[in-house]
């Protein structure tokens, strides 16, 4: 009797719970290069739909629940590329071009729920990791100046002496990056506040110190400082998402000779750790003890329920 009272609730939870208008899912096929990702959805120029053609299963967790990869606890085939195409899927879906993005969240992940029989649980978890302080000669941050919602729109029209677009005030973030497998300069500009860099900062030290991002460090803000500020940031680094998945990009995107850049960590520029330091003022100093929101799953089908 409690096993089908819980299965009602379920039921219940899932009737109320926003759809998508119309779904499809299926086995994803045979890898077409620029296939892989999701794209669409709400904050795009298609907000009324999303489109993936060759997409794993824990990433579409990571989009449902606005989780990074080492927040998710499951079966190891949930990304594991050596298995082939048949563990990636196809997935189209439509929605009000209104629908917010928390709305749109709760939609996939009521899509897993039905297709997947997606069952899961939060716990915390404490991995090592760093915090982020002001240095001892203080920070050097330029508090944000007023957005200006076209010039993300407009097109870059100066460069420094190394080729990395000049970011104007109030123009968005973005970051510049060397190919996959390269060595390089990667260049950050940032419009945030010291407890989002902070969370961007864990792919950041892995970037520099030429690691994957399997396990993305945690870093935890302790600066106290509470406004929005711009800022560059320029450090060596590699981008390495992870061996399976660099490798993918690398089959499609052959790199030419002469790209692979044969150099170590500080010898093209500084490490992110003496980056920070000497030009934004700030410092990462290593803790043991940093607590980590997981999703754990109980329960997933490798195969979907059909359309």
């Amino acid at each position: 009797m409690a096993g089908a009272l819980g299965i009602l609730i379920v039921a219940r939870a899932l009737a109320q719970s926003p759809t998508f208008d119309a779904v499809s899912v299926k086995p994803a096929g045979p890898f077409v290069p620029g296939s892989m990702g999701m794209r669409g959805g709400p904050g795009t120029n298609d907000p009324g739909r999303i489109i993936s053609t060759y997409v794993m299963l824990k990433n579409v967790l990571m989009k449902a629940y606005d989780l990074r990869p080492d927040q998710i606890s499951g079966p190891a085939w949930m990304d594991d590329y050596s298995i082939g195409d048949s563990n990636f899927f196809s997935i189209t879906a439509t929605m009000p071009p209104s629908t917010t993005p928390e709305r749109f969240r709760l939609m996939l992940q009521n899509l897993l729920a039905e297709r997947f029989h997606l069952a899961v649980h939060h716990e915390t978890r404490e991995f090592p990791g760093y915090e982020l302080v002001v240095a001892s000669g203080g920070p050097k941050l330029r508090e944000a100046a007023p957005e200006d919602g076209g010039a993300a729109r407009r097109p870059v029209e100066r460069f420094d002496a190394n080729g990395f677009p000049i970011r104007r005030l109030g123009d968005s973030s973005f970051t510049s990056l060397p190919r996959p497998g390269t060595w390089g300069i990667i260049r950050s500009s940032n419009r945030v506040s010291m407890a989002k860099f902070a969370e961007a900062l864990g792919a950041m030290v892995n970037e520099s110190n030429g690691a994957d991002n399997t396990v993305v460090p945690r870093v935890v803000d302790r600066t106290g400082l509470t406004g929005t500020y711009e800022f560059t940031l320029g450090f060596a680094g590699i981008v390495k998402s992870n061996p399976s998945l660099e490798a993918v990009y690398l089959a499609a995107h052959p790199l030419p000779a002469d790209a692979v850049v044969a150099a170590e960590p500080g010898e093209i520029g500084p490490t992110i750790f003496a980056a920070l330091e000497k030009q934004l003022g700030l410092k990462l100093q290593k803790v043991k003890n940093v607590p980590v929101d997981m999703l754990v799953v109980d329960h997933v089908d490798r195969v979907p329920v059909e359309n």
